[in-house]
Protein backbone atom coordinates (compact mmCIF):
# COMPACT_ATOMS: atom_id res chain seq x y z
CA UNK A 1 0.00 0.00 0.00
CA UNK A 2 1.07 3.63 -0.72
CA UNK A 3 1.21 6.16 1.85
CA UNK A 4 -0.47 9.64 0.62
CA UNK A 5 2.08 12.22 0.59
CA UNK A 6 0.04 14.23 -1.64
CA UNK A 7 0.61 18.15 -0.26
CA UNK A 8 -2.36 19.94 1.05
CA UNK A 9 -3.12 23.33 1.35
CA UNK A 10 -4.72 24.60 4.88
CA UNK A 11 -7.41 27.09 5.35
CA UNK A 12 -6.33 30.75 4.13
CA UNK A 13 -7.66 32.64 8.11
CA UNK A 14 -6.30 31.99 11.19
CA UNK A 15 -10.21 31.02 12.25
CA UNK A 16 -10.47 28.60 9.36
CA UNK A 17 -7.03 26.86 10.70
CA UNK A 18 -8.06 26.40 14.03
CA UNK A 19 -11.22 24.93 13.46
CA UNK A 20 -9.67 22.54 11.01
CA UNK A 21 -7.41 21.43 13.73
CA UNK A 22 -10.54 20.06 15.95
CA UNK A 23 -12.93 19.48 13.65
CA UNK A 24 -13.55 15.75 12.88
CA UNK A 25 -10.44 15.07 13.65
CA UNK A 26 -11.19 11.71 15.04
CA UNK A 27 -12.05 10.17 11.74
CA UNK A 28 -9.33 11.97 9.86
CA UNK A 29 -6.81 11.14 11.66
CA UNK A 30 -3.70 9.54 9.84
CA UNK A 31 -2.50 6.28 10.84
CA UNK A 32 1.03 4.87 10.67
CA UNK A 33 1.67 2.19 8.37
CA UNK A 34 3.58 -0.94 10.18
CA UNK A 35 6.32 -0.72 7.60
CA UNK A 36 8.95 -0.51 7.25
CA UNK A 37 10.70 -1.50 10.17
CA UNK A 38 12.61 0.12 12.02
CA UNK A 39 15.00 -2.84 12.59
CA UNK A 40 18.63 -1.85 13.95
CA UNK A 41 17.68 2.06 14.12
CA UNK A 42 18.40 3.49 17.31
CA UNK A 43 15.59 6.37 18.33
CA UNK A 44 16.16 8.75 21.11
CA UNK A 45 12.62 10.53 22.22
CA UNK A 46 12.13 13.56 24.94
CA UNK A 47 9.18 12.60 27.53
CA UNK A 48 8.99 8.96 25.82
CA UNK A 49 7.40 7.30 29.13
CA UNK A 50 4.81 10.05 29.28
CA UNK A 51 1.70 10.60 27.51
CA UNK A 52 1.98 11.14 23.69
CA UNK A 53 6.07 9.98 24.38
CA UNK A 54 4.88 6.68 25.46
CA UNK A 55 2.98 5.93 22.52
CA UNK A 56 5.76 6.93 20.09
CA UNK A 57 7.73 4.88 22.15
CA UNK A 58 5.63 1.81 21.68
CA UNK A 59 4.91 2.60 17.79
CA UNK A 60 8.89 2.58 17.39
CA UNK A 61 9.79 -0.40 19.59
CA UNK A 62 6.95 -2.33 17.82
CA UNK A 63 8.64 -1.78 14.71
CA UNK A 64 11.83 -2.81 15.73
CA UNK A 65 14.06 -0.10 16.91
CA UNK A 66 15.94 0.31 20.08
CA UNK A 67 14.52 3.44 21.96
CA UNK A 68 15.75 5.76 24.73
CA UNK A 69 13.38 8.32 26.51
CA UNK A 70 14.96 11.50 27.89
CA UNK A 71 12.14 12.31 30.73
CA UNK A 72 11.19 13.47 33.99
CA UNK A 73 8.83 10.84 34.80
CA UNK A 74 6.46 8.24 34.00
CA UNK A 75 2.33 9.08 33.23
CA UNK A 76 0.42 7.80 36.29
CA UNK A 77 -1.59 4.95 35.48
CA UNK A 78 0.50 3.52 33.06
CA UNK A 79 2.08 0.46 32.75
CA UNK A 80 6.31 0.01 32.18
CA UNK A 81 7.44 0.06 28.73
CA UNK A 82 9.38 -3.52 28.30
CA UNK A 83 12.63 -2.59 26.91
CA UNK A 84 13.21 1.03 26.69
CA UNK A 85 15.93 3.09 28.25
CA UNK A 86 15.27 6.21 30.04
CA UNK A 87 17.49 8.92 31.28
CA UNK A 88 16.60 11.87 33.46
CA UNK A 89 16.25 15.05 31.93
CA UNK A 90 14.33 17.86 32.76
CA UNK A 91 14.40 20.09 29.87
CA UNK A 92 14.30 23.94 31.20
CA UNK A 93 17.65 22.89 33.25
CA UNK A 94 20.73 22.40 30.45
CA UNK A 95 22.76 20.70 33.04
CA UNK A 96 20.35 17.36 33.47
CA UNK A 97 20.81 18.06 29.72
CA UNK A 98 23.84 17.77 29.48
CA UNK A 99 24.69 14.49 32.08
CA UNK A 100 22.23 12.63 30.10
CA UNK A 101 23.94 13.02 26.45
CA UNK A 102 27.35 12.41 28.81
CA UNK A 103 25.38 9.09 29.54
CA UNK A 104 24.46 8.05 26.09
CA UNK A 105 27.75 6.50 25.17
CA UNK A 106 29.45 6.65 22.16
CA UNK A 107 26.98 5.22 19.49
CA UNK A 108 25.00 7.67 17.08
CA UNK A 109 21.40 7.71 16.67
CA UNK A 110 19.04 7.30 14.02
CA UNK A 111 16.14 8.73 15.20
CA UNK A 112 15.87 11.65 17.44
CA UNK A 113 11.79 12.58 18.46
CA UNK A 114 11.65 16.25 19.68
CA UNK A 115 8.30 15.26 21.85
CA UNK A 116 8.32 16.96 25.48
CA UNK A 117 6.74 20.22 26.00
CA UNK A 118 4.62 21.88 28.54
CA UNK A 119 2.12 24.79 28.67
CA UNK A 120 3.02 26.89 31.72
CA UNK A 121 -0.29 28.36 33.35
CA UNK A 122 1.69 31.30 35.07
CA UNK A 123 4.64 33.43 34.40
CA UNK A 124 7.41 31.68 35.53
CA UNK A 125 11.76 31.14 34.51
CA UNK A 126 13.81 28.63 33.97
CA UNK A 127 17.27 28.08 35.70
CA UNK A 128 18.86 29.68 32.50
CA UNK A 129 16.16 32.92 33.54
CA UNK A 130 13.88 32.29 29.90
CA UNK A 131 10.20 32.36 30.58
CA UNK A 132 9.48 28.69 31.14
CA UNK A 133 7.61 28.25 28.09
CA UNK A 134 10.17 28.80 26.04
CA UNK A 135 12.85 27.15 27.98
CA UNK A 136 11.12 24.01 27.96
CA UNK A 137 9.65 23.54 23.85
CA UNK A 138 12.59 25.83 22.71
CA UNK A 139 15.60 26.26 24.12
CA UNK A 140 16.23 22.90 26.16
CA UNK A 141 15.51 21.21 22.93
CA UNK A 142 18.25 23.32 21.03
CA UNK A 143 20.81 22.74 23.62
CA UNK A 144 19.94 18.81 23.07
CA UNK A 145 20.06 18.45 19.26
CA UNK A 146 22.69 20.87 19.42
CA UNK A 147 24.89 19.33 21.80
CA UNK A 148 24.20 15.53 19.99
CA UNK A 149 25.32 16.94 16.92
CA UNK A 150 28.90 18.05 18.20
CA UNK A 151 29.51 14.56 19.79
CA UNK A 152 28.61 13.13 16.85
CA UNK A 153 25.66 11.28 18.37
CA UNK A 154 23.77 11.48 15.29
CA UNK A 155 24.04 9.54 12.59
CA UNK A 156 24.00 10.92 8.63
CA UNK A 157 20.74 11.56 7.60
CA UNK A 158 19.40 11.40 11.14
CA UNK A 159 15.69 12.11 11.48
CA UNK A 160 15.26 15.08 13.53
CA UNK A 161 11.08 15.70 14.22
CA UNK A 162 9.85 18.26 16.36
CA UNK A 163 6.25 18.80 17.31
CA UNK A 164 4.77 21.75 16.73
CA UNK A 165 1.58 22.59 16.64
CA UNK A 166 -1.38 24.78 14.58
CA UNK A 167 -1.81 27.24 17.29
CA UNK A 168 1.23 28.96 16.13
CA UNK A 169 -0.65 30.43 13.39
CA UNK A 170 -2.01 32.73 16.00
CA UNK A 171 1.04 34.66 16.43
CA UNK A 172 4.00 36.09 14.51
CA UNK A 173 7.06 35.96 16.87
CA UNK A 174 8.87 33.63 19.37
CA UNK A 175 10.57 35.06 22.05
CA UNK A 176 12.48 33.77 25.88
CA UNK A 177 10.88 37.25 27.58
CA UNK A 178 9.01 37.51 30.61
CA UNK A 179 6.34 39.25 30.76
CA UNK A 180 4.23 36.40 30.21
CA UNK A 181 1.22 36.48 28.23
CA UNK A 182 -1.79 34.39 27.87
CA UNK A 183 -0.98 31.16 28.51
CA UNK A 184 -2.23 30.14 24.65
CA UNK A 185 -0.48 33.02 23.08
CA UNK A 186 3.15 31.75 25.38
CA UNK A 187 2.72 28.45 23.94
CA UNK A 188 1.79 29.60 20.48
CA UNK A 189 4.98 31.45 20.19
CA UNK A 190 6.90 28.07 21.19
CA UNK A 191 5.62 25.79 18.47
CA UNK A 192 6.22 29.22 15.83
CA UNK A 193 9.78 28.81 17.31
CA UNK A 194 9.76 24.89 16.77
CA UNK A 195 8.84 25.24 13.10
CA UNK A 196 11.74 27.95 13.01
CA UNK A 197 14.24 25.41 14.42
CA UNK A 198 12.90 22.78 11.90
CA UNK A 199 13.83 25.45 8.80
CA UNK A 200 17.98 26.40 10.56
CA UNK A 201 18.11 22.90 10.89
CA UNK A 202 17.31 22.25 7.24
CA UNK A 203 19.33 25.23 5.90
CA UNK A 204 22.57 24.85 8.42
CA UNK A 205 23.10 21.32 9.19
CA UNK A 206 22.90 19.35 5.14
CA UNK A 207 23.38 16.16 6.23
CA UNK A 208 20.16 16.50 9.02
CA UNK A 209 16.98 15.84 8.27
CA UNK A 210 14.39 17.64 10.26
CA UNK A 211 10.65 17.64 10.22
CA UNK A 212 8.09 19.19 11.66
CA UNK A 213 4.71 17.33 13.32
CA UNK A 214 1.23 18.22 14.21
CA UNK A 215 0.10 15.38 16.61
CA UNK A 216 -3.18 16.75 16.57
CA UNK A 217 -5.23 18.74 19.59
CA UNK A 218 -5.02 15.83 22.08
CA UNK A 219 -7.10 14.63 25.44
CA UNK A 220 -3.33 14.79 27.29
CA UNK A 221 -2.31 16.84 30.52
CA UNK A 222 -2.02 20.06 27.73
CA UNK A 223 -5.56 20.29 26.81
CA UNK A 224 -6.62 20.38 30.18
CA UNK A 225 -8.28 18.15 33.06
CA UNK A 226 -7.71 13.80 32.35
CA UNK A 227 -10.65 12.80 34.27
CA UNK A 228 -14.13 14.63 35.18
CA UNK A 229 -16.73 15.94 33.10
CA UNK A 230 -14.06 18.62 31.39
CA UNK A 231 -12.10 15.27 30.59
CA UNK A 232 -15.44 13.75 28.98
CA UNK A 233 -15.91 16.37 27.22
CA UNK A 234 -12.72 16.31 25.48
CA UNK A 235 -12.35 12.79 24.58
CA UNK A 236 -15.19 13.56 22.36
CA UNK A 237 -13.70 16.22 20.14
CA UNK A 238 -9.81 15.45 20.76
CA UNK A 239 -7.44 12.70 20.10
CA UNK A 240 -6.42 10.08 21.91
CA UNK A 241 -2.41 9.92 23.33
CA UNK A 242 -1.91 6.90 21.02
CA UNK A 243 -3.33 8.67 18.05
CA UNK A 244 -1.76 11.84 18.59
CA UNK A 245 1.51 9.79 18.71
CA UNK A 246 0.78 8.88 14.77
CA UNK A 247 2.56 11.84 13.07
CA UNK A 248 5.77 11.34 14.92
CA UNK A 249 5.82 7.54 13.64
CA UNK A 250 4.55 8.96 10.34
CA UNK A 251 7.79 11.30 10.38
CA UNK A 252 9.84 8.56 11.83
CA UNK A 253 9.08 5.86 9.20
CA UNK A 254 7.64 7.28 5.95
CA UNK A 255 9.41 9.19 2.92
CA UNK A 256 8.54 12.79 3.89
CA UNK A 257 10.72 15.60 2.13
CA UNK A 258 13.39 17.25 4.40
CA UNK A 259 12.40 19.84 5.74
CA UNK A 260 8.65 18.85 5.54
CA UNK A 261 5.57 19.40 8.50
CA UNK A 262 3.48 16.98 8.75
CA UNK A 263 0.06 17.02 9.97
CA UNK A 264 -2.36 14.34 11.65
CA UNK A 265 -5.29 15.15 9.32
CA UNK A 266 -4.16 17.40 6.56
CA UNK A 267 -0.72 14.95 5.83
CA UNK A 268 1.67 17.05 4.06
CA UNK A 269 1.27 20.91 4.24
CA UNK A 270 1.92 23.17 1.82
CA UNK A 271 2.18 26.20 3.40
CA UNK A 272 1.00 29.78 1.90
CA UNK A 273 4.29 32.56 1.31
CA UNK A 274 2.99 35.03 4.06
CA UNK A 275 2.93 31.81 6.69
CA UNK A 276 4.54 33.42 9.48
CA UNK A 277 6.37 29.51 9.39
CA UNK A 278 8.55 30.68 6.34
CA UNK A 279 9.82 33.94 8.03
CA UNK A 280 13.11 33.55 6.89
CA UNK A 281 14.35 36.49 8.78
CA UNK A 282 13.16 35.83 12.00
CA UNK A 283 14.01 32.02 11.88
CA UNK A 284 17.48 33.36 11.64
CA UNK A 285 17.13 35.54 14.46
CA UNK A 286 15.41 33.00 16.85
CA UNK A 287 18.26 30.46 15.86
CA UNK A 288 21.05 33.04 16.93
CA UNK A 289 19.68 34.08 20.26
CA UNK A 290 19.37 30.21 20.58
CA UNK A 291 23.03 30.17 19.91
CA UNK A 292 23.53 32.99 22.63
CA UNK A 293 21.51 31.04 25.10
CA UNK A 294 23.56 28.16 24.93
CA UNK A 295 26.84 29.31 24.90
CA UNK A 296 27.73 27.97 28.06
CA UNK A 297 26.75 24.48 27.17
CA UNK A 298 28.38 24.12 24.16
CA UNK A 299 31.82 23.70 22.99
CA UNK A 300 31.61 25.69 19.47
CA UNK A 301 32.61 23.25 17.60
CA UNK A 302 29.64 22.00 16.13
CA UNK A 303 30.27 18.77 12.92
CA UNK A 304 27.96 16.48 11.73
Amino acid sequence: MTFDLTPTKPASTVAGRMFKCIFRQKKKNRICPELPNLISKRALVTGGVAGVGEFISRGLMERGAQVTSLSRGQSSGTGAIPGIHNQYVDLANPETILTAVELLGNTPFDLLILNAGLVSAKAKQTVTGVENTFGINVLGHHILYRLLIERGLLTKDARIIITTGDIYISTDDCSPEIPFETTQKTYARSKLGNLWQVAELKNRYPNAYPLAVHPGVVASGLAGAKTGFSAWLMNKVLVSEKAGAQASLIAATQNLPRGAYWHNTLGLVDLPADDPALDKEKAARLWEQLEQLAVPYLSRNPSL
